[in-house]
Formats: structure tokens, sequence, C-alpha cells
């Protein structure tokens, strides 16, 4: 050999050892100085891998380490000829998913290339090839569809879009026996039937697992969250056992749960909880929110499950953190549902939707809740993504060209919308500031719209309700009044209902009867009773468009001030409605002070019989009387010395100050109680609103008063 050729030779060789050093500095953990040992490629290696993905069975991953780029792509092809050769080998396409995922480490693009493509990223095309694998069936199906799922589901889902289109088809693969332990193959595919919200093959698998040995706690949650949605039996059992474990993943899982509808300090009180004090918290916290909508006790629970359940399948984010432009209004960056699933969540389907669509314009829509305290309006628009529903302040935000005095408006420019020709129109039946917008969109009436909107949101976004909705309502005048009891710590409520004829339908003909189911709720601090009954009532003919059918209710109750609240429905149709009165003071005939119940009204002329402690009396079902009609009224007072003398005074007033005169009588208290029954003239009254006020004095100085509130009417309209 030359030295001229020797010399040539070695710096040949100093030039690879100088590239290869820098290639190596350069190298992210997938790569290697060392030359790797090479492995035999086969179908049962293939597999081992994919075990090893989601048990950490030890197996050579030597094939995951690469010198170079050209590695990588070497290993794609031979893993691509693998599965494609004959027999072929779907276990290879799985295999070459777990090498793309480990080359989503690097800073390699994917490229035009046997095994890889041009714009599909390394994860996603991760995903892909195990879903390829487990769809070829085989040995490795089960094993590849337990590796997709494993991917597929962080604990955060970050590629919400991929399990919707993926997931599907990995459910679609037979459970059949495997290596893989049921403990995690279970699991995996019970929390991706979850997320799909496929509620039998959820339950299922979650069975499976905890059959399997799986953590009681965790499958305790995962099924109490699928069966609540139901409303399967123990499905609340399963919930509270859940609510006590001191798993940190099951704690978490509830905290989420919970955080969807709970204002901060519920939160806050949550997460301070001990895990034996847990149980009863969450029983509480939901129970609550049955009493407020005078719903039996875990209605509330098995409904936000339910609610839960439908925003998976019709209103869930496809892609996140959601981004936001300036100065939005709700800001939600990592929900998993967009904000009409958000609002679903708290207050459930709306009473009514509306949108418009045309061509060229953005999705958008509206929602109405009715609401005795004021409606709830709520509109959404899709402006950059199709799925991605935004909550927006004004209906002029929907087209982004009227009622430019918003905020959003006034913070700069937005995504634009097309304008929407009939998008007030559209409205109409949401609100009659809708109406009027259509004639005069005026600035002036904007500003009214927008205060609708911006209290909507308000309310709607902080809080969260379950309220009855009936076919139609039934008109219901009512009254509830507190009197004395039997003894002391004992009083009792007299609680009157009348239904007019025009809102009645009949449960039989022969006899004529009406039926009514009633449930009641009555709270004080912290003391609740509740009451679930069925009403028969039989008359002999058909109540006139102008007449009632009157029934009263008369239950026991502790003394104090009362929250009552009743939901009556009529069985024939289900027209019905919810009635509250926030403070009926119940007295106590044993206290240390002068006791006063409420005032009775009555009516001479056909009023329903009650049966008070003294005889019957005439029950007034409406409180309203013609003008010289007498008012009979009745009330009970206790807490006077027997005996003594008490003084009366009544004094009926209308509410504009007019038309006052006063009553004034003494009362012996010949027993523990008495029972008063007066007649007000009315002879002298004009027609009116009037508050009639009963005041009592004992001998000593002590006082009670109570009032009430009533109609006079002019006699031809009676």
């Amino acid at each position: 050999m030359s030295p001229s050729y020797s010399r040539i030779t070695s710096a040949l060789l100093l030039l690879v050892l100088v590239n290869r050093s820098a290639s190596s500095q350069s190298a992210s953990p997938a790569r290697t100085s060392q030359k790797p040992t090479p492995v035999r490629l086969s179908c049962d290696y293939a597999r081992q891998l994919m075990v090893a993905e989601v048990t950490s069975r030890r197996v050579d991953t030597s094939i995951y380490v690469f010198k170079r780029r050209g590695d990588a792509d070497e290993t794609l092809l031979k893993l691509t000829d693998l599965a494609l050769r004959s027999p072929r080998c779907p276990a290879a396409y799985g295999a070459r998913g777990l090498v793309k995922q480990r080359l989503a480490q690097t800073d390699w693009p994917p490229k035009d290339a046997p095994g890889q493509k041009i714009g599909v990223a390394w994860r996603e095309a991760a995903i892909y090839d195990l879903d390829l694998a487990a769809k070829g069936g085989g040995p490795a199906a089960v094993a590849a569809a337990t590796a997709a799922s494993k991917l597929l589901l962080p604990e955060k889902v970050d590629r919400p879009y991929l399990v919707r289109e993926v997931g599907p088809e990995l459910l679609a693969i037979p459970p059949a026996e495997s290596e893989i332990p049921d403990t995690i193959r279970y699991w995996l595919r019970g929390r991706l039937a979850a997320w799909l919200w496929v509620p039998p093959t959820a339950d299922s698998a979650f069975s499976r697992y905890l059959s399997s040995g799986g953590s009681r706690d965790r499958a305790a949650l995962e099924l109490a969250r699928l069966r609540l949605a139901r409303s399967a039996p123990g499905a609340d059992s399963l919930y509270y056992t859940a609510a006590a474990s001191t798993d940190t993943s099951v704690i978490k899982g509830l905290r989420a749960d919970v955080a969807l509808v709970a204002e901060p300090a519920e939160l806050k009180a949550f997460d301070n909880l001990a895990a034996p004090a847990r149980p009863a918290w969450l029983r509480g916290f939901w129970e609550k929110r049955d009493l407020d909508d005078v719903r039996p006790r875990g209605s509330r629970l098995r409904e936000h499950y339910r609610r839960i359940g439908a925003a998976r399948q019709r209103f869930r984010l496809l892609s996140y953190p959601r981004q936001y432009e300036q100065n939005e209004l709700w800001i939600n960056r990592d929900a998993e549902y967009d904000d009409r699933g958000l609002v679903f969540i708290r207050h459930g389907e709306p009473d009514t939707t509306v949108s418009a669509l045309r061509a060229g314009a953005c999705p958008n829509a509206s929602w109405l809740y009715r609401r005795a305290e004021g409606n709830l309006i709520f509109h959404f628009v899709a402006r950059q993504n199709p799925d991605d529903w935004r909550l927006v302040e004004t209906l002029a935000n929907v087209a982004g060209e009227n009622g430019a005095t918003t905020r959003i408006r006034q913070a700069g420019d937005l995504q634009r919308c097309a304008a929407i020709d009939g998008l007030l129109e559209s409205r109409r039946t949401l609100d009659p500031i809708y109406a009027e917008l259509v004639g005069n969109q005026s600035r002036r009436i904007w500003e009214r719209e927008l205060a609708v909107t911006t209290r909507s949101r308000e309310v709607g976004t902080t809080t969260d309700s379950d309220l009855l909705r009936f076919h139609s309502t039934l008109n219901t005048a009512w009254r509830a009044y507190g009197l004395l009891g039997p003894r002391p710590g004992r009083g009792r409520a007299l609680i009157l209902m009348s239904v007019p004829g025009t809102a009645l339908a009949p449960i039989s003909q022969q006899p004529l009867a009406y039926g009514f189911q009633m449930r009641l709720v009555g709270r004080s601090g912290a003391r609740v009773v509740e009451l679930d009954s069925v009403r028969h009532l039989g008359v002999h003919q058909a109540p006139t468009a102008d007449q009632m059918v009157t029934f009263t209710t008369e239950i026991p109750l502790p003394p104090g001030s009362w929250n009552l609240a009743v939901a009556l429905q009529q069985q024939r149709d289900s027209a019905g409605e919810v009635l509250r009165d926030s403070d009926v003071p119940v007295p106590d005939v044993g206290g240390q002070s002068l006791a006063l119940s409420d005032i009775v009204l009555g009516d001479e002329r056909g009023g329903r019989p009650w049966n008070a402690p003294d005889g019957s009396f005439p029950l007034s079902s409406t409180g309203t009387y013609a003008q010289g009609e007498p008012i009979p009224i009745y009330y009970e007072v206790a807490g006077a010395r027997s005996g003594s003398d008490i003084q009366s005074e009544v004094t009926f007033v209308r509410d504009d100050g007019k038309g006052r005169s006063v009553i004034k009588f003494g009362e012996r208290m010949d027993s523990p109680v008495a029972r008063v029954r007066r007649d007000v003239n009315t002879s002298k009254s004009k027609p009116g609103r009037y508050s009639l006020t009963v005041r009592i004095k004992t001998a000593d100085g002590r006082t009670a008063q109570r009032e009430t509130t009533l109609i006079v009417s002019d006699k031809s309209k009676k």
C-alpha cells in the first residue's frame, strides 16, 4: 500500500468518526451512540412489544433505539414488510405504532417513506397503526386494542378527535382471552367506552375489572357514574362507597364531577373533607338541590350524571385547550364540553331552542329556560370551529353587526360572522324584546336586550337547577296557614288548594272524579319535612269555567318559620306547577311569648268546610270578596294567662292607604288556646287590594301581630 493511499484512507475514517460524533451530540432519547443489538422481527415479538406496553413486562426494547434517522426509517420499512408479507402479520402494525410513539420524542418529522406519511404526526400515526393491528385480528388484536386505548386515554385526554375517530373501532374488537391481565385491559376498555358514552359496554368492562381483582373504589365510582345516568338500582350506594375512598384518583374524579355545578365555597369545603366525612357531605350537597326543586331525594344526583352522559354525546369538544379572543365572556380553557354543554349540565334541556341557519353564516343557537323569577336566555355561536360553541353576550354578537354597544364589540375585531337575514324574527318566541327589535333596532332597545342576557349569564353560569316541568299550568290558587298545635312543641300547617274548572281533566266520568299527585317539602333551618300523597276528589257535577275544585291538606310541623314548597300535578294530563311560600310562621302553644296563628280567611257563600278545632269553618278559595260581602276570619291565640283578658285590633286598609277601618274587641282566655272568629264589613270598601292585620295585646303589655292580603272586587263582577 502506498503512503498516499494510506493518508487518504485515514482522512476518510476521521471524517466518518467526526460526522458520527456530531450526529450523536444532537440525538434525542430514542437515539444512541452505541450500535444496537439487532432483534429478530417476528409476529410473536411484535405481540410481546404490545403486551409489554401495557403491562411493563420485560422484553427486548432495542427496536426503539436509533443511531440515526436512517435506522428509524429502516425499522419502519421492515415492520411494514412484516405486516404485509404472507402470511400476513397484523401485529407488526402495532409494533410499528409503538416505534412511532417513541419517534414522537425526537425532532425528526415524518416523511414520504414506507410506514410513514408526511403531515401525520408520529403520535397520531401510532394510534392508527395500533388500530390497524387490532382490526387485523389474530392473537395480538386484544393487545393492540389495549395499547391503543392506553395511548388515547392519558389522565387528561389531549386528542379527543382521535378518540372519537378510532375509539369505536377499538371497542368493536371482541374482548377475547389475552395474556394481558383483566384488571388492565378491562379497565382501559371501560374507560374508552365511558368516554364514548356506550354505557352497556362500559358497565360490562368495569364489572369484569372488579371481579378480576381491580380496585373496589375505582370500580365503584365508574359504575356509579354509568348506573346513576340510567337510574339503575343501587347506583347511589356505589357512589357513596366511592366517596369514602382515600384513593387520590377517585377523589379527583368525584371533585371534577361536582365542580361542574358547585359554587366556589362548596368546592373549598369539599377539598377540606376527610374521607369518612365525604359521603355525608356529598349526600347533603345533592339532597339540598332535591329539596330546592321539590324532587324526591336522590333525583338530582341521577340527573347530574344523565346530563354528563348526554353532554358527552352532544357537546364534547374535539380539540383543546380552547383558544380565546380578547374579552370573551366565559373562559373555560380546559373544559371537556363546549359552552352549550356546560349550561346543559347545570340546567338540563332548554324549554325552547331556536337557530337561524343561512349559507355562509356561523352556526348559532339560542336557548330559553322559563323561570318564575325571570327567564334565562343564552345565545351561542360557533365562530372559528364548528365543534366549539361559545356563549356570547347578546344576540347582536351572533352576526357581529347590530347592537354595537357591547363590551366584545368595543374591545376590537373578532372573527366575523356573516349577517343573517331573519335573525331577529327567528328569536321572537324567546322574549318580547326581540319582536320590538324587529321593528326598531335602537340603541335603547339593544341595551335592554343586553340587560336580559347579562342577567341570564350571571345567574345561569353560577347556579344549577332541575325544575319540575309540566304539560301545562294549573293556575292553582293556594294558601298556607301556620296554626297552633295540640301541645307544646307541636304546630300544624293548613294548606288550601283550588284548581280552576278550566284546567281540570277528570280521571273518571262515572263517578266524576279528579286526581292529583302532591309532593310537599317544608324546611326550617336544618329541619326538613316531606310529604308525598295522591288525592282523588269526587264531585257531583263538572265545575263550570268560573268554579274551582278545592281541597285541603293539614300537616303537623314543629314551631318555627317554615319555607314550604308544593309540587301539584294532575294525574290525567300531567298539568301542574310548583307553589312556594318562603315564610309560614308556625306558633308554639307552649312558648313563653304570646303566640298568634295566621289569619285564616273564610267565605260564607260556598267556602270549603274545614274541620277547625272549634267547629266547621268555610275556607275561602281565592281570598276575593265582592264589595259589601262580609269577610269571615279565624285565628288562634296562646301564651296569655288563663282567665285574663286580651285585646284584639283588626285593621283593614287598601294598599294605597285609603279606606282604612279598625275593629277593636276583647276576649277572655278561658283555655290555653283562644280561637277567635270575626266578620269584617266591606260595605264601604272600594274595590282594590287590601291588607288585613290582627294585633293582640295582653294586660301585661305583651303583643303579637299577623297580616294577610285579600281582594275586594266590584260587586257586579263577583
